[in-house]
């Protein structure tokens, strides 16, 4: 049976994938206000469109449907970095070349300890260097599991408040360890993200978007510009001038694109915008898994910015070259990776499995 998707659902993700491509290549712009509006919302969106989505699920299934859906991506994420740090350690050369790791041993162990920025555990002194975007998917498998746990507990009374007061423990919890030791699996990450998925369940269960508000979008709007006014807000590593703000402005911020997707879902006239946004929205997952082997292991976007930048003596347009270039990259990585046998059922298992059921 054929999955319904909702389009502007996709629509939503494909914005949020390709400002997630645009804010790692900004460049010397990243210290900047516009740096700082995107990553207001570009990762707790999609906590927030799960949250959205969210029905209750039977525990032992809904664990073994995000590992294939999660986990066995950044496994075959993880073996493609080992593959091109195998490419370069043979045959050393200024395309296949890592941006993070030097040995096997870094590469081995930040793999298995899966965060998204540098970290040293404390009492060993030893020091994590981080796995790159795709801690993404590690966050995301276990708050969707954690989420799952806590929305399947019942409550005689104020169902749904205790359920909230969990959930901002856990948000609370996430901000408080990080100022002692960030734990492995992004776990760090994947508690704060919990009031993310929460807001959305609330988007849905109170019938939020369907209400004509121009008060609420305008609210929302000033709360997304003034948050990006205190500085950049770190979802990885749970960085942030104020949690308060970053909480409020995520969900704000997200609630606009969200609404913008809708209208763009109506408006028939933007059908070709529509279609490229549905794709990258669809295939989002193995559009972030490829954008990481580029970020990480590939060293074409340099060559792109020095070239467009020698013909233009412009950084703006080379900028705007490199996120174009890092786009296509991630975008034909994904047209092309259902042709490739194995690989392909990393990223999607669904359609072509590595052990076919025998009838």
């Amino acid at each position: 049976m054929k999955n319904h998707r909702i389009e502007w659902i996709d629509i939503a993700r494909g914005i949020a994938i390709l400002f997630v491509i645009i804010g790692h290549s900004l460049g010397n712009y990243f210290s900047s206000y516009f740096s700082n509006l995107i990553y207001v919302f570009h990762m707790p969106i999609f906590f927030v469109l799960s949250g959205y989505l969210y029905k209750e699920k039977k525990k032992s299934k809904f664990l073994k449907n995000s590992f294939f859906n999660l986990i066995m991506p950044y496994i075959g994420t993880v073996l493609i970095a080992f593959v091109l740090f195998t490419i370069y350690k043979f045959h050393n050369n200024p395309i296949v070349a890592p941006s993070r790791v030097n040995t096997y041993e870094q590469l081995s162990v930040s793999a298995l300890y899966g965060i998204g920025a540098s970290a040293k555990l404390p009492l060993i002194n030893y020091s994590i260097i981080p796995i790159g975007a795709i801690w993404f998917l590690l966050a995301f498998f276990i708050g969707t599991q954690l989420f799952n746990i806590i929305m399947t507990l019942k409550f005689n009374s104020n169902d749904l408040l205790m359920k909230g007061i969990i959930i901002s423990c856990f948000t609370f919890l996430g901000t408080y360890l990080q100022t002692y030791i960030y734990l492995p699996w992004s776990i760090n990450a994947a508690f704060f993200s919990q009031i993310f998925f929460f807001a959305g369940y609330l988007l849905k269960k109170k019938s939020i978007l369907r209400a004509k508000s121009k008060i609420a979008i305008l609210v929302a709007t000033m709360i997304w510009l003034m948050t990006a006014t205190i500085g950049l807000f770190g979802l990885d590593n749970l960085q942030f001038p104020n949690m308060y703000l970053a909480i409020v402005g995520g969900c704000a911020s997200s609630y606009l694109v969200i609404k913008l997707s809708m209208l763009l879902d109506d408006f028939w006239k933007l059908k070709s915008l529509k279609k490229v946004l549905c794709f990258f929205g669809a295939e989002s997952l193995c559009i972030f898994c490829f954008h990481l082997i580029d970020l990480d292991f590939i060293q074409i976007w340099p060559r792109v910015l020095n070239h467009v930048l020698q013909l233009s003596n412009s950084y703006f347009l080379a900028i705007v070259a490199g996120i174009v270039y890092r786009i296509f990259f991630a975008a034909i990585a994904t047209l092309i990776v259902k042709y490739i046998p194995i690989v392909r059922s990393f990223y999607i298992h669904r359609k072509y499995n590595f052990i076919k059921n025998k009838i």
